[in-house]
């Protein structure tokens, strides 16, 4: 509701502000920052240079956080968007390297608008961000939003005057503000009247929110106003007798039975409510103002407001407890079908199907990690109850896959010995064949490798379409393997062409992690701690050799 009014005061000290080097917005949920932003970028953008991201809900991965960073600066600067070239490891420096170049060192006044900072649950990408903000050319400046004090070093940029910060009591409403919110939302109140509302909610964006819905057609406006708490229960209340209560039953509906999800869509919304037309409902409940934000440019993705999203999960909890799993499935099945993995396995989580979380989990552990998204896996990994890993054999899989990444090398062996005691299916004999290769190369058992990748299978007729991706995918981590390991044994000529043929399978698959961690180490010499999942530097011509017709030769 606090974007009805222009806030010019507050808009235009955040402009003042913006002029340091960082501006850091940061008050509770519910306070305004994000309306502050856009209120920013509608009166003060136009004919400037602004990159604009939003940190996604349970952000743990620093790839994601960066590549969309870049992205952002790309758009803003109008320049070609060139795909990143982050080994699977991560190279955060060289990403703050980029991001810079992107900026360039000299020329028009850039801003980066970072909202949603706490989002943020990668120390590493955190702490390169930190690195950036000390580096920024004087052209550039970064604004960043978050909810309580930033995952940032700032104490430097502080005493050198290079940080400005607008705080909660800058963002909470004057009564002069609370005035004009409800003349222009059409409410007749006196002014001592619009003072007490002013006090009870003492300036709190949320709270005048929910009291301009509900006072909107309501009979006895001052009666309300008088009545109107801003403790938490009294909030609720409000929240179920004027809002909720009020909507359509279909409104209602749709409603109660996604709150259960961080974000939701048109389609996934019909799924989850039976019926045709969510898409509209969330466009008018945004429009409406009513605790429905959309989360891109196309207002196809939304999310609820926090406190909204608490009360209707308690509602639902309170009359639809028992159909709760079956929804948590139903999302599941739905972003699972839609190549959304880590969704998938988070609401089989929260509907108690802890094998079918696993078994999930256990199927798309190894391509998220070729993806970048170890961290998501080391997340979701953590949501099992203890001990599950021994109880299922796919999981340790997934450990396996995790203390891989970690560098855990005896924790990943103790884990591969009860996958492999249990491995019932050539998929995962597979997996567990290739995760050995990782295991050795990272041991210094050079021949262990060698064996492991002879043990690999060529793709070869009669296998399903998914068996064949698995296996180009296990190829390519095969190759970028065996061309460090020979690399270290000084084969470098040998390394060359498997990294080569690694990158080039890579790519035919659509692996660009894969694919960027073998050019990068090709020619080059060995680093030292390398992941499983990135090489060092760089036999016989591969087997795999990939082909023109994009299938590689056995």
């Amino acid at each position: 509701m606090s974007d009805l009014i222009e806030r010019r005061d507050l808009v235009a000290a955040l402009d003042r502000a913006a002029g340091s080097r960082v501006t850091v917005v940061s008050a509770p949920a519910g306070s305004g920052k994000t309306s502050l932003l856009r209120l920013w970028c509608d009166q003060y953008g136009r004919g400037r240079r602004i990159a604009f991201m939003s940190v996604q809900p349970g952000q743990h991965d620093a790839q994601l956080f960066w590549h969309t960073l870049l992205g952002a600066v790309h758009a803003a600067t109008g320049a070609d968007r060139v795909e990143p070239s982050t080994t699977p490891g991560f190279d955060g420096q060289a990403m703050v390297d980029k991001v810079l170049s992107a900026i360039g060192p000299s020329g028009e006044p850039i801003y980066l608008v970072i909202d949603d900072l706490h989002e943020l649950g990668s120390a590493e990408a955190a702490d390169r961000l930190t690195a950036l903000l000390t580096q920024l050319p004087p052209h550039a400046h970064v604004i960043v939003a978050t909810r309580g004090v930033p995952p940032l070093r700032l104490h430097r940029l502080r005493l050198a005057r290079d940080l400005a910060e607008i705080r909660v009591a800058q963002l909470r409403f004057t009564e002069a503000e609370t005035r004009e919110l409800l003349a222009t939302a059409r409410i007749p109140l006196r002014d001592d009247v619009a003072a007490t509302l002013h006090q009870r909610t003492e300036g709190w964006a949320a709270g005048l929110g929910l009291a301009v819905l509900s006072l909107a057609g309501h009979p006895d406006p001052e009666r309300f106003v008088a009545e109107f708490s801003g403790s938490d229960r009294t909030v609720a209340e409000y929240l179920m007798a004027e809002l909720l209560d009020r909507q359509p039953a279909d409104v209602r509906r749709l409603l109660l039975r996604t709150s259960l999800l961080d974000r939701v869509d048109g389609e996934l919304a019909d799924l989850l409510t039976g019926a045709a037309g969510s898409d509209r409902i969330l466009l008018e409940l945004e429009d409406a103002n009513a605790f429905v934000v959309s989360l891109d440019a196309t207002r196809t993705w939304f999310r609820y407001h926090n406190l909204f999203a608490g009360l209707l999960r308690l509602e639902l909890r309170r009359t639809q407890a028992a159909e709760i799993p079956a929804l948590h499935r139903l999302a599941a099945r739905w972003f699972a079908e839609h190549a959304l993995p880590a969704d998938a396995v988070r609401h089989l989580q929260a509907a108690g199907d802890w094998p079918a979380a696993a078994r999930l989990l256990a199927d798309h552990a190894l391509s998220m990690t070729l993806d970048g998204q170890g961290g998501s896996v080391a997340a979701l990994l953590r949501a099992f109850p203890a001990g599950t890993g021994a109880r299922s054999p796919e999981l340790a899989v997934v450990h396996a896959i995790a203390d891989l990444d970690r560098m855990h090398l005896d924790e990943a062996a103790a884990h591969l010995a009860i996958a492999r005691s249990h491995a019932g299916t050539s998929a995962s004999r597979m997996v567990i064949t290739a995760l050995d290769l990782l295991l050795a190369r990272l041991r210094g058992h050079f021949s262990a490798v060698v064996e492991q990748v002879e043990a690999l299978p060529s793709p070869v007729t009669g296998r399903s379409d998914a068996d064949i991706a698995l296996v180009r995918d296990l190829q390519a981590v095969a190759l970028l393997n065996l061309g460090v390991t020979e690399a270290w044994s000084m084969r470098l000529a040998e390394a060359e062409r498997h990294l080569l043929d690694g990158a080039a399978l890579a790519r035919d698959i659509g692996r660009p992690y894969l694919e960027v961690a073998c050019l990068a180490t090709s020619g080059s010499p060995p680093r030292s701690g390398p992941s499983p999942w990135r090489g060092g530097a760089v036999k016989r011509r591969s087997r795999w050799r990939p082909t023109t017709a994009g299938r590689p030769s056995p």
